[in-house]
Formats: C-alpha cells, sequence, structure tokens
C-alpha cells in the first residue's frame, strides 16, 4: 500500500488552508468531470481513498480532506465551507464514510445549497449505535489519552492479519495520523447526537451500507435508512467498513452514477 500511496502522491500534490486556526488539506485531482468531496472515517487521512483516486481521478474532480482534530460536526461542517469557497467548488456530491458520514450530515443542513448529493457511507445515527463496542465505550475515550488510544490501535492493527486495509491503516497511524486526530474522531463518535431532518430533497440522499460491515451493527444500519425514508439505499453485500477499499468496483461504480445524474 505504501507503493500506491506514494503513486498517488507523485501525481497529485497536497494543498492545505487555515480555518479558525486549524488545518485542512486536500487532495484535488482536478478531473474533468463532476466534483465530488470525498471525507475518510475515524482512521487515516483523505489518502484513505487511494484506489479511488487513482482509480477515478481523471474522469471525476475528486477533493479528498484530511480534517483537523476536531470533534464538533458544527465546526468541521464550517471548516468544509470553508475549503469548498477556498476551491470555488459549484455544488457536489459529498461523501462521507463513518465518522465522516455522521457530520457531513451537519454540513447538509447548514450549506445545503453546496450539497448536490450527500453519501452517508457505513455510518450511524448517533454515539449509541455504537456504545456497546468496547472500542467506542464513551467512558474508554474520554478518559484515555490521545497517546495511549493511538497506541492501542496501533497496535491492534498491527496484530491483525496482513490484507491491503492492514497495510493501509498500519501506515496511517505509524507514519500520518496524530493520537490528537485519532482521539478527537473518537471522541465525536461517542458523543455524537442525531442530525435533525435535512433541507435536501430525498433524492438527493444516498444511505450507503454492507452487509459484512464488522463495526456499524444491522440495527444501527437499518436505523439509519429509517431516517431517510425515500431516499437511496445502497446496500453492497461485501465491503465491511471500507467499500472503497475492499469492494471498491462497486464503490466507484456508484460514484460515477451519482455523479452523472
Amino acid at each position: 500500500m505504501q507503493e500506491m500511496l506514494d503513486r498517488l502522491e507523485s501525481r497529485y500534490a497536497w494543498s492545505s488552508l487555515e480555518v479558525d486556526g486549524v488545518e485542512w488539506r486536500w487532495l484535488d485531482t482536478a478531473g474533468k468531470g463532476p466534483a465530488v468531496v470525498l471525507l475518510p472515517g475515524s482512521v487515516g487521512d483523505g489518502a484513505m481513498f487511494v484506489r479511488t483516486l487513482l482509480s477515478l481521478g481523471e474522469r471525476l474532480r475528486l477533493i479528498a480532506v484530511t480534517y483537523p482534530a476536531l470533534p464538533e460536526a458544527p465546526r468541521l461542517a464550517d471548516g468544509l465551507k470553508a475549503v469548498v469557497d477556498h476551491l470555488g467548488l459549484p455544488p457536489c456530491v459529498v461523501v462521507g464514510s463513518s465518522f465522516a458520514a455522521w457530520w457531513a450530515q451537519f454540513f447538509a443542513l447548514q450549506y445545503p445549497q453546496q450539497v448536490r448529493r450527500l453519501v452517508i457511507g457505513n455510518g450511524f445515527t448517533d454515539g449509541g449505535d455504537l456504545a456497546a463496542n468496547p472500542l467506542f465505550d464513551p467512558a474508554w475515550v474520554a478518559g484515555v489519552s490521545p497517546e495511549a488510544l493511538h497506541a492501542t490501535w496501533l497496535e491492534r492493527v498491527a496484530s491483525a492479519p496482513v490484507s491491503p486495509l492492514q497495510q493501509l491503516q498500519r501506515v496511517m497511524l505509524a507514519r500520518r495520523q496524530s493520537p490528537a486526530s485519532l482521539h478527537s474522531r473518537f471522541a465525536g463518535v461517542t458523543q455524537a447526537r442525531a442530525c435533525p431532518p435535512l433541507p435536501l430533497e430525498p433524492s438527493q440522499i444516498v444511505v450507503l451500507d454492507c452487509a459484512d460491515d464488522p463495526l456499524i451493527p444491522p440495527e444501527a444500519r437499518d436505523r439509519l435508512r429509517e431516517r431517510y425514508p425515500g431516499s437511496r439505499h445502497v446496500r453492497l453485500q461485501s465491503g465491511g467498513h471500507y467499500p472503497h477499499l475492499l469492494n471498491p468496483e462497486a464503490y466507484e461504480s456508484l460514484l460515477l452514477d451519482l455523479s452523472f445524474e
């Protein structure tokens, strides 16, 4: 995976913008097609979408964002708005994964004029959906130091069976993502509240999940779908918690469909 990341970053350069004292970074493929904003989940930076960026970067204008260590959805939404304004983006497809699938809903709530389509990918409704998982236990996350949480996750990933996902997560945690960043995202998950109803048409919203997601329980997937009746519901039979890595063909096909519809 390091070789793939090197290829990505030799093709596209990182850009950055300071917003309210914190740094936002992104890769912009500057492709000829419609603009799509990609937001990673708790682990990793914008290059977690490395397969998507390399595969579709010339057909779509993909902007893969690394957001700062902020757990609050409104501040993240404001920061992303500053980035899209800086780039002069038209209304675009906004794709959130996991934690970012949650706070991207607040971006659509606050700035609906900027959203052509919203993809809520492998997401959840509020922190209660994951509270039973020891990794997202609110008391543990609140009490553990960023350094200890980061070390716990790095050890967990390092001891997992070798796979492209394991290799990518290990690179991210060992070399690219700070303890403060990881801890803020976990804190954001545990503190998450349900987003109010969105000022979007149901046809603008896509709820994407995977039948084999090991992190989002089936009842949480169903609960999220029920919040958006009339929207497009896409359930992939494989893809785990990272369909952009584990089922890239189906994931990329969906992005192309949504971008050119």
